[in-house]
């Protein structure tokens, strides 16, 4: 055994005080006697009266003894070890990924491994150091050499399934560095995963317990005339099972399928001719399994197409790696000249015009070489310093500053507004006129440092969501668990995250916009974006990985231990056991006090 505290044995002087104030105690008693024979009793009750002599048969005074010398040794922290080694540093590895949040014994695999991490802090000596980690997708630190246990329990509680991929060998690296820097330390990873413990000093305690389940891998929709084509992948990750799949439009049921699927085998099912105008379909299983997130499935019915751009330039490397970063945009190239085949969502013509614009499609117009339709453009001129005006495709360049040495004078229209100036002249603008949104831009990029600005992106970026009207995601399905990038509008003055647990999580408009990473939950998430007094609404899907869904492996490695290693068994702190005992034994006092005094 050993005392963690054991400056608290100072408090064993409060001992002789107790002793002493039973000796300087005294206790008279008046009583009448009928004769004199009695003055020898009388005689032998004073010589028991002497200060000794109270000890010989007095039951309070020991208990109360007994109950001081529990309470000075439980704030002493004795810790009785259990024929095993403790160590200075723990580092406890608990993970969070999808598949943790399957049936275990009882509760989830994650709750489980709560519940053990805390039993084993509890079991370790007062001065080992604790470090945790969880490990999903992205390994993290969550506390860092604590001596607090309560801090520690804490903070294992907090520890939230993320449903997202994840492998724990991820971890190894992190783990091996924070290692480095102990002398002695033992880590123990808690996991339904095999884990490859290489040249680490640990243990595992596996949560891997086969469990049945079934899941909906993957969901996609093609337009059949006016109807749709669902199809559905179902997997089995255990014994052979009938179940029905439902298919629901929103929250409106259409359509129910009965399979038959075997152990181990993927089957792909068909809704034919499913007729619905809902923004989103969800697939769901009827039968209850080991784990229910990935028994749902979601589908967003194609709301916009990605923009199509043409762009007519001899060569601008500038402005074409600037448009090719923006996911949503499928860009085409031309040489100036050439016949135009097809529909766009947007032209733009670098230096020289085409004979005739189009009438169908935004128009973006840059370093023009003369009049045209829209404006009017002075001859090339010398240039200066760009100045930025305020407009929603200018919004985050307040500290641009650039310099471009030729420019021309563009007379803007009444629909129109100057978004950049150089020295007197309007350099830039754009508008919208019968529906067509039209932009100039009055130089020639590589007569600028423009381009060379951290400013240049946002610019593109704006200029593109301003011509195209852009969605605000440039993809509609995620896995739980992946960051999900948002297209801010350039003119949004509020930009929020409606989750399917109805929170509403404020996302900022500060650009570039940090990419929503709290997607924990399967379910439809809607990007909201006010813009003025109008509000945009666009939905994604956010579905389980299917690479979580095994339930079935059982990994009972070497490593592994079933309930726990010799951490976990490495002993007992006897502190809350005395405080305890303490407590009961001055329950007996006074219960023994009433018996005697209460005559």
């Amino acid at each position: 055994m050993k005392l963690y505290s054991p400056m608290f044995l100072w408090f064993l002087l409060l001992i002789p005080i107790l002793i002493l104030m039973y000796i300087l105690k005294q206790k008279y008693e008046e009583r009448e006697i009928p004769s004199l024979f009695l003055w020898q009793q009388v005689l032998a009750e004073t010589e028991a009266s002497t200060p000794f002599e109270k000890f010989r048969n007095n039951l309070l005074f020991f208990l109360q003894l007994l109950a001081l010398l529990l309470a000075i040794f439980a704030l002493a922290s004795p810790f009785i070890n259990i024929g095993s080694k403790n160590f200075e540093n723990v580092i406890i590895v608990i993970d969070n990924s999808g598949s943790m949040s399957a049936v275990g014994e009882k509760d989830t695999r994650l709750e489980e491994a709560e519940k053990k991490a805390e039993d084993m802090v509890k079991g370790l000596s007062s001065d080992s150091r604790i470090t945790l980690v969880s490990a999903s997708k992205n390994s993290k630190v969550e506390l860092s050499g604590s001596t607090d246990r309560k801090e520690v329990i804490n903070k294992i509680k907090d520890i939230k399934p993320t449903n997202s991929a994840g492998d724990i060998n991820d971890t190894y690296s992190l783990i091996k560095s924070i290692c480095n820097s102990y002398n002695s330390y033992k880590v123990v990873y808690y996991t339904d995963s095999d884990v490859n413990l290489k040249e680490i000093n640990g243990e595992v305690v596996s949560l891997a317990i086969p469990k049945e389940n079934v899941s909906l891998d993957y969901i996609s929709q093609s337009k059949d005339n006016d109807y749709l084509k669902v199809m559905v992948r179902v997997t089995n990750h255990g014994n052979e099972t009938n179940s029905e799949i439902l298919l629901y439009g929103e929250e409106k049921l259409l359509d129910i399928k009965n399979v038959d699927i075997k152990s181990g085998e993927t089957k792909t099912i068909y809704f034919d001719k499913v007729q619905t105008k809902d923004r989103f379909l969800k697939c769901e299983l009827s039968q209850k399994d080991a784990l229910d997130e990935d028994n749902v499935i979601y589908s967003i019915v194609k709301q916009k197409d990605g923009s199509k751009v043409l762009m007519s330039s001899n060569q601008n490397v500038f402005l074409e790696k600037a448009i090719s970063t923006i996911k949503d945009i499928e860009l085409f190239k031309t040489n100036p000249g050439e016949a135009i085949n097809g529909d766009y969502d947007l032209y733009i013509f670098d230096g020289k015009l085409p004979n005739s614009l189009p009438k169908k499609g935004n128009i973006l117009i840059i370093n023009p070489e003369q009049n045209n339709e829209y404006f009017s453009v002075s001859s090339e001129r010398d240039g200066g310093k760009g100045n930025v005006l305020s407009h929603a495709v200018t919004k985050y360049m307040d500290k641009s500053s650039f310099v471009v040495s030729k420019v021309k004078n563009i007379e803007v229209p009444s629909w129109g507004s100057t978004i950049i100036k150089v020295g007197d002249n309007n350099a830039a603008f754009c508008g919208e006129v019968k529906g067509q949104k039209v932009g100039a831009i009055a130089f020639d990029l590589h007569n600028s440092d423009m381009p060379l600005t951290p400013e240049f992106p946002i610019f593109i970026n704006n200029l593109m969501s301003y011509m195209l009207n852009r969605d605000t995601v440039s993809g509609t399905q995620y896995y739980t668990g992946e960051n999900i990038e948002v297209i801010p509008q350039p003119e949004a003055n509020k930009i929020w995250m409606k989750t399917p647990y109805n929170d509403n999580i404020d996302l900022g408009t500060k650009y570039p916009l940090k990419p929503f990473d709290e997607a924990y939950k399967p379910g439809i998430y809607e990007i909201h974006q006010k813009i003025d007094k109008n509000e945009q609404t666009k939905l994604i899907a956010v579905n389980f990985p299917t690479s979580e869904s095994d339930t079935s492996k059982n990994f009972a490695s070497k490593n592994s231990q079933k309930d726990g290693g010799e951490l976990s068994k490495s002993g007992i702190n006897l502190t809350n056991i005395l405080l305890a005992l303490a407590l009961l034994v001055l329950l007996i006092e006074w219960f023994a006090y009433v018996r005697i005094h209460g005559r």
